[in-house]
Parts: C-alpha cells; structure tokens; sequence
C-alpha cells in the first residue's frame, strides 16, 4: 500500500471517530434536554390536572357530551399523550396528532437515543365523582417530535461532514503530491546509485525530515565515489604489486638460481676438460654444493611466495624472522618487540596469514615512508575484554601525512576486515597503527 494510501486511511479514520464521539456528545446532551423538558412539561400537565379537573370533575364532565373532559383541546402540547379513560377502561378521549405534521425518524435512532437515559414512565390521575370512580387520566411522554428534529438536525450535519470530508481528501491529495515531490527525487537518485552514478545529489526541500534524508543520502553519495576511488586505486596498487612481486621473482630467480646454473655449467665443462683425478673430484663437490644451494634458494623463494614459513616455523617464529631480518636491513634503527604467548593462544590459524602479510606491509610502508630513529611492535593480550591489541609505532612521523593515507593503510584495513578486527590510526607525536581482534 501506498503512503498517500495509508495517510487517507488514517486521516479519514480520525474523522470518523472524530464525527462519531461529536455525534454521540450531541445525542447525550440532546436526550438529555430532551428529558428535561418532557418532564416539565408532564409537572405542568399535572399540576393543571390536579387543581383544574380532578378539584372539579362535575363542572367538566356535565359541561360535555359523551362524559368527555376536552382533553382533545390540547393536541397541541407536543411532549405529551394524554388519554382520559372511565372505570372500565374504556378509552372516551386523547390528544390527537396529526400524522403529516411530522416525519419520525429511523427506529434504530431512536432506541439510541432512548438508551442513553433512564425511561421516563407514564403518569396515572385518578378521577372522582360524588365519592366514585368515574375514570383516570393517562399522561405519556411522547418526545417523537424532538427526536424528528433532532434527526432532520444530524442528516444536515452529517451532509456538512460529508462535504468536509470531500474536501480534506482533496487538499490532502494536493499537499501530499507537493510534498512527495522530494521523495521522488530521493526515489530517483537511488536508482542512479543502482547504476553506478555517483553524481546525483538531493536539493533543500524546506522539510526538515526530508532534508535531513536528502543530507544523509549526499553524504552516503560522497563515502560511497570515495570508497569507489579507493577501491580502484588498491585495485591499481595491486597490479603494480603483482608486476613488483613478478619484477623480484624474476630477480631472485636471476640472482640466485641463474648464478648457481652458470657455476654449475662452468663446473660440468671443467670436469669434461679435466684429466686430473683431483681437479675432477673438487668440481664434482662444487657441483654437489652448487646443486644444494639451488635448492635452499628455490625453497625460500617458494616460502615467500606461499609463506611456507609460517607452516614450518610456526607464526610466532616466523614473525621473529621477519622482525630480525628487517633489523639486519635497517641497522641504525632501534627495533623493539614485545610478543604475549596468550596472545598467540589466542590467535586462530586462519588469521596468522592476513596478520604475517599486515606486519610485511607495515614494515615496507615504514621503509619508503618514513624515517625511523625507533620502531616498536605489541602484541598483547587483554584480559578485561577479551581481546588481542597490535601496536607498531614509529618515530618517523613527517609534517606531511598524506603518505599515511595512501594504498599501503587502504590494503591493510581490507584485510583487517577480513579477520573480523578493527583498525586505528594516531598521528600525535609518534605515527601509531593499533589493530584489535577479538
């Protein structure tokens, strides 16, 4: 269902109930003038009865034909019937009312109307004559002519209320199509975002709640081309790291397994040339050495390429290597470390290769970036909230840290993400990358 659906539905049913509790207030209040009056008018019949024809029932009685007493004069009381019997019951007189003076209302309206008061009951006047029973008066509320009214009332007021209605409907259909206008561009800009468009941006519309969505949708824009821009750059960076990662293999490969082949082919000419038994025997161990060093050299490469090490040594050892290697590099760097065996307790398999590949990237980041006089490393184990905290700091910081912001960051908040971790970056004083795992 629609919104402008739904805002109708609720709109006319607080109408509804709005004219329904109007319509019953009005009935209560009407019933009860209405019984007020009824009874009033019944006090003064009464009161006429007692002290003009039941003081003086022969002036009445003999006055008239047929032992009537000219009740019939006064059909035009409209509260009340009024109905004069003699001592057998039989009925000699009544109110008259004619029936093309009034058109009754519905019968359910009136047992409504009824049923908000207590029933207002007839009234008995006995009448005497000479000491004797010569008939009673029978005097009944009779409020159909207010109820008439007051219907003739309502159907008039429900005709106002009808036509109220029309008319809210209609203004409320006119203000929703204005003010669903920001919402089909809203609309429109989430389907440019399904496309890719990044450009599309949400005007002011003068409704607060609106503009406050069409703020938030401009800013998610803005994250959304910048996470865009970064994802295509680390996808850049990677391809460059593939073709660096080709560049070093090839040269690793060059470097000391090409050497070692030369050697050997040199070696292998030389046992060929040789006559000698001894000059024989000392190119056949170089070739037995040579041949060993092509194998310890293969099996590095193939250890930096699957990190192997990590498997062989275990990940707190192989971290040790790592950390002890780049210390030989970079002599006149203060290293420190500090390592916590519950940390590595902690530490599930699955995670030791993103973490061993995090401290490569931090350390290589911390080469071409920065300037170190001191590094220091962490990995410690909190107990109060069950998690392993990563700490590497360097005093390296520059003014411009716009080299902190770059792919080397970018590539590893990705694969903090990917162990379920949290990555934070401080730049007071010491550059600080802290990674939480939980």
């Amino acid at each position: 269902m629609s919104l402008k659906s739904q805002l109708l539905i609720y709109i006319n049913s607080l109408l509804l109930i709005a004219t329904l509790i109007g319509l019953m207030t009005i009935m209560m209040v009407t019933q009860k003038n209405v019984r007020e009056e009824v009874l009033s008018t019944m006090s003064l019949a009464e009161f006429a009865i007692e002290q003009g024809v039941k003081k003086n029932p022969d002036f009445y009685l003999f006055q008239r034909e047929n032992n009537e007493l000219g009740i019939s004069e006064l059909s035009g009381i409209r509260h009340l019937k009024i109905q004069f019997y003699d001592e057998n019951d039989v009925l000699l007189e009544e109110t008259l009312n004619t029936p093309d003076e009034i058109k009754p209302p519905p019968v359910w309206f009136i047992n409504i109307i009824e049923s908000l008061s207590d029933k207002i009951f007839f009234s008995k006047i006995n009448i005497e004559q000479r000491g004797e029973l010569a008939g009673y008066i029978l005097i009944k509320p009779e409020p159909i002519y207010e109820y008439a009214e007051i219907w003739q009332q309502i159907k008039v007021g429900l005709w106002i209320i009808v036509a109220f209605l029309v008319v809210i409907n209609f203004v409320v259909l006119l203000l929703f199509s204005y003010m669903i206008k920001p919402i089909n561009k809203i609309i429109e800009g989430f389907e440019k975002l399904e496309t890719g468009n990044y450009k599309s941006r949400i005007k002011k519309s003068n409704i607060l709640e609106l503009d406050i969505i069409g703020k938030k949708f401009n800013s998610m824009i803005d994250n959304l081309r910048q996470s865009n821009n970064k994802i295509h750059q680390l996808s850049q960076n990677l391809i460059d790291v593939q073709e660096q990662e080709k560049s070093e293999l090839a040269r690793d490969l060059h470097d000391e397994l090409g050497q070692s082949l030369t050697a050997l082919q040199a070696e292998a000419a030389s046992i060929s040339k040789s006559t000698k038994k001894k000059s024989r025997d000392e190119a056949i161990f170089n070739v037995i050495q040579l041949s060993k060093n092509m194998m310890l050299s293969t099996r590095e490469i193939i250890k930096k390429l699957n990190l192997g090490l990590i498997e062989d040594l275990g990940f707190e050892s192989a971290l040790i290597e790592l950390f002890e290697n780049w210390k030989r590099r970079f002599k006149g760097v203060k290293f420190e470390y500090q390592m916590d065996e519950k940390a590595f307790k902690k530490i599930t398999k699955k995670k030791t290769a993103h973490l061993y590949r995090i401290f490569q990237e931090a350390l290589t980041n911390i080469a071409k970036h920065s300037s170190p006089k001191k590094i220091q490393i962490s990995i410690k184990y909190l107990e109060n909230n069950d998690r392993t905290r990563i700490l590497i700091s360097n005093d390296g910081i520059n003014d411009d840290s716009s080299n902190q912001e770059g792919l080397g960051l970018i590539g590893i908040a990705e694969r903090v993400d990917q162990i379920n971790g949290t990555v934070e970056v401080s730049k007071k004083k010491l550059f600080k990358l802290i990674i939480n795992l939980s």
